[in-house]
């Protein structure tokens, strides 16, 4: 799994390019909304909160009146450092957990939106870091008009936060903001062509220096997951090989002197293909497509690729616990 940090400075545009990542198929884990669900009515954060801040930092329903207590913090060093002491614990913990669910899952690429990574968080826990900027001046203007802001407001809500110019220096990625939102979206989409090839390649581990070959039944045989799995591998930098049971004398294939690393079978060719590996000496690892959901050896998450998860049945793998990887040795990383 790759473990991005997302980050920007107030009004520089990150929730639009959350949005695009989302919509391209990555995990997003919003600091927003787990800050917002740790200061929530009867939670130990905002007692917390109301003891530090006092009574009228509440609004009427018992919630939080997040203006009241902005009005509090800007421009108050201590006071701001005081939330965010009692807020970031709760929000680093609950990350952590949606972490370890992602992993789970096989995800392989996951976005942690971050406003103050820099700020209140360590860098260092993530595999990529890419920063979202704006000129300071469109900031400000960004702020008056979709905040309402007045000059003062938005300039000390801007100073409260590390420059950005710091920021670009410790970032892998900067995704511009300074133009049309068709502009942005092209930015954003080249990051991500990036971040999502880094993810396929650290998801295959030591399976880049191997081959994966498809085998199908025939030319007419392919089943609408290959063209995604493909995509994944050959953007991890795998060798793919097709072989049609048709046309392909495997036994050779499988026999040679370096034979694939993974063998994967759509349905069709399963049955003629198992056998043919087997006599070859079980080369690598084989594994096949599977109309049956249940017996989930192997989960592909294949969602910036176009796809879902796919499940494979792997020979040999019944009752074992599923990896989130063809290769076997790269279900062992985080």
């Amino acid at each position: 799994m790759l473990n991005v940090g997302l980050t920007g400075n107030i009004a520089a545009g990150k929730s639009t390019v959350v949005g695009f990542l989302r919509r391209w198929g990555a995990t997003i884990i919003d600091a927003d909304e787990l800050a917002r669900a740790a200061q929530a009515p009867g939670s130990e954060a905002l007692t917390s909160i109301v003891r530090r801040f006092g009574s009228d930092v509440l609004a009427s329903d018992g919630s939080l009146d997040r203006a009241a207590l902005r009005s509090k913090v800007m421009g108050d060093e201590s006071a701001l450092t005081a939330l965010n002491a009692i807020v970031h614990p709760v929000v680093q913990e609950r990350r952590a957990v949606l972490q370890t669910e992602a992993q789970g899952r096989g995800d392989l690429l996951v976005v942690n939106e971050i406003p103050l990574l820099f700020e209140a968080a360590d860098p260092a826990q993530f595999d990529v870091v890419v920063l979202v900027d704006a000129p300071e001046a469109l900031r400000r203007t960004r702020l008056r008009a979709m905040r309402g802001l007045s000059n003062d407001d938005a300039d000390r809500m801007i100073a409260a936060q590390m420059p950005a110019e710091r920021k670009r220096a410790l970032s892998q990625f900067v995704i511009e903001n300074s133009s049309t939102l068709k502009q942005l979206e092209a930015r954003t989409r080249g990051v991500f062509k990036e971040i999502r090839h880094r993810a396929a390649a650290k998801a295959a581990g030591d399976g880049t220096s191997g081959t994966l070959a498809i085998v199908v039944a025939d030319a007419k045989d392919n089943p609408p997951e290959l063209p995604a799995i493909a995509g994944r591998y050959t953007e991890a930098g795998v060798a793919i090989e097709r072989f049609d049971l048709k046309t392909a004398n495997l036994d050779t294939q499988f026999s040679r002197a370096q034979p694939p690393v993974v063998v994967l079978a759509t349905i069709r060719a399963s049955q003629d293909a198992e056998p043919l590996w087997e006599r070859a000496g079980k080369p690598g690892t084989f594994v096949c497509l599977s109309e049956d959901p249940d017996p989930v050896a192997v989960r592909l998450d294949l969602r910036p690729w176009g796809g879902e998860y796919v499940a494979l049945a792997e020979f040999g793998a019944t009752g074992l616990k599923p990896r989130p990887d063809l290769f076997p040795s790269s279900g062992q990383s985080g």
